[in-house]
């Protein structure tokens, strides 16, 4: 349920997009940019916080898709990142994920940005037969603010759920 890759991925993309949105003249119409990009990954060794000793291998599927809107009074990027994947363990049993990021970013003028994240995810883990063992799941809504170089940053206290016998 770790979301390291993807979202350092995102960052750098938002990155490009408001690097080049920043260049970009202003002008009286709204220059708008819708895209979606899919990838796959394969990660292995991965640890399970449930069951010490036991290591996993995911193979994942992450779909982002997002616009972005360009005016005279400042840039808005609005996009979601959501995948699903199966964690293959060492013991035999596996993992059915999925997770979904909602991503907003402003920036207003030459003086405020705002960056929001909320993020959820879950895992059902079920034996080598197919019996369910138990379900965890993880929600965090991330709310950066920075106005004129002074930066407020807000967390919802990441909640972890679980039901079953982790």
């Amino acid at each position: 349920m770790k979301r390291i890759a993807p979202a350092l991925g995102a960052a750098a993309l938002l990155a490009i997009v408001v690097g080049t949105a920043s260049a970009a003249p202003a002008s009286a119409a709204a220059i708008v940019t819708r895209d979606s990009i899919t990838t796959t990954s394969i990660d292995t060794g991965l640890p399970d916080d449930c069951r010490p000793g036991i290591t996993g291998t995911i193979v994942g599927t992450d779909v982002f898709n997002f616009q972005t809107v360009e005016t005279a009074d400042g840039f808005h990027f609005v996009g979601t990142d959501s995948g699903t994947g199966r964690i293959d363990w060492s013991d035999g049993t596996y993992t059915i994920t999925e997770f979904t990021d909602r991503i907003s970013f402003n920036a207003v003028g030459t003086g405020t940005t705002v960056f929001t994240n909320a993020h959820e995810d879950s895992g059902d883990t079920y034996t080598a037969d197919g019996v369910f063992l138990f379900r965890g799941t993880f929600h965090l809504v991330e709310h950066f603010t920075v106005t004129d170089g002074i930066v407020r940053v807000e967390f919802e206290k990441g909640r972890f759920h679980f039901f079953g016998d982790c």
